[in-house]
């Protein structure tokens, strides 16, 4: 029996823009990554747990115009909603979410450092992480930086300690990843093969196997015939093999 859909519905009441999932604990996540991007802060309580629009948020319009960019990214993954008509707002733009955001790009690293057969497999999907100067640990620290400076000058007297809050976690955050980038290096240096995560031999294909044979049949070069290579409806001799510069003083 095929399962319901998630449904996401918004509901307004007494000024407050909420937002409750409906359905699978699987496609909740997702449904709350759209949620979370689109401008909606979580809430958990003992019994409750939902979503909602910030609480300073207050102009009818604006709420208008982030419920409706919510549920065009909420389609754009496939996902269904309701929301009471005065939420939406039929003649705004389109808004698509992102084809693949960023989180969606890291995750590409994550199944195939799980795929990873080689430690040079794996190396190579951290090192992506822990790269100096625009690997994704070092622009997530930039991110942070931006953000306490800008927090810092916002205006109340909290956020100077927001921002120092931030720069802190961001050193500790900096000095993890410094640790990560030599244990990468220690991973590189192993060049191996991992002992229970070897790729399984692929059964050759009939249809391959035989058309490699027939080829081999009837090629000169098998048969110890030297010849030409066709290119473009006449033949081409070939050239003559490739030489690299010296890399020796003077030359």
């Amino acid at each position: 029996m095929r399962p319901d859909p998630t449904t996401i519905t918004f509901h307004r009441d007494n000024g407050l823009v909420t937002a409750r999932i409906n359905g699978s604990s699987y496609e909740e996540d997702f449904a709350a990554s759209v949620l979370h991007r689109a401008g909606f802060v979580p809430v958990a309580r003992l019994s409750d747990r939902f979503h909602r629009l910030p609480t300073a948020m207050t102009d009818p319009d604006e709420q208008r115009r982030t419920v409706t960019r919510a549920v065009d990214m909420l389609h754009d993954k496939g996902f269904e909603f309701s929301s009471d008509a005065e939420l939406i707002d039929p003649g705004q733009p389109y808004t698509a979410g992102p084809q693949m955001s960023p989180g969606d790009q890291v995750d590409h690293l994550t199944r195939a450092i799980s795929a990873a057969s080689h430690t040079r497999e794996a190396a190579a999907g951290l090192s992506e992480l822990t790269a100096p100067g625009n690997g994704v640990l070092q622009q997530v620290i930039r991110a942070l930086h931006a953000t306490a400076d800008w927090w810092e000058g916002l205006g109340e007297p909290a956020d100077p300690h927001y921002a120092n809050r931030l720069r802190h976690i961001t050193r500790e955050l900096d000095s993890y990843a410094l640790e990560i980038r030599s244990m990468r290096d220690d991973l590189a240096d192993r060049h191996t093969e991992h002992p229970t995560r070897g790729r399984p031999a692929a059964d050759p294909d009939p249809a391959t196997t035989t058309r490699v044979s027939g080829a081999r049949s009837v090629s000169p070069r098998s048969q110890g015939i030297a010849t030409s290579t066709v290119t473009a409806g006449h033949a081409t001799q070939p050239g003559p093999p490739l030489t690299r510069p010296s890399s020796a003083p003077g030359r």
